[in-house]
């Protein structure tokens, strides 16, 4: 009967270390995920900043060579125009590499902390298999 007894505490011990790390994996995960979230609205909040911003310097640089007597558009005034543009995209792409970048390590952060309590888990369970099951349970 004690032998039963004792696989039953480690059948309960068992079952509920595994539901342990199902609720600490689920709030990393959950962690993880509002991180990434995070990150995507501040970089859509930016890119309708910089939009704006654009927006302005183009409207600006427009009345500045009309009022110059250039002409808002053509030569000159094109190539300023063209500049600003690409200069925004490029200051798009480097803030979306930068943004790839982060939710990559959150991502690979995750990862790692999950893989740590996997093992730790299977580390404590080879380690109360090696010693008979003689550390104290739920149950004592």
């Amino acid at each position: 009967m004690g032998a039963l007894n004792s696989l039953a505490t480690l059948g309960l011990n068992l079952a509920l270390g595994q539901q342990a790390q199902r609720v600490q994996n689920r709030s990393l995960r959950e962690q993880r995920d509002r991180q990434i979230e995070q990150i995507r609205l501040r970089d859509a909040e930016a890119r309708r900043e910089q939009e704006l911003a654009l927006k302005r310097r183009l409207a600006e640089e427009r009345a500045r060579a009309g009022a110059a007597g250039v002409g808002s558009t053509g030569g000159a005034a094109d190539a300023i125009l063209s500049g600003l543009a690409l200069e925004s995209r490029q200051a798009e792409a480097a803030r979306a590499r930068q943004s790839a970048l982060r939710i990559d390590e959150i991502r690979k952060a995750y990862d790692g902390r999950r893989r740590s309590n996997l093992l730790d888990f299977t580390g404590r369970w080879l380690a109360y298999g090696r010693s008979g099951g003689r550390s104290r349970s739920l149950l004592d």
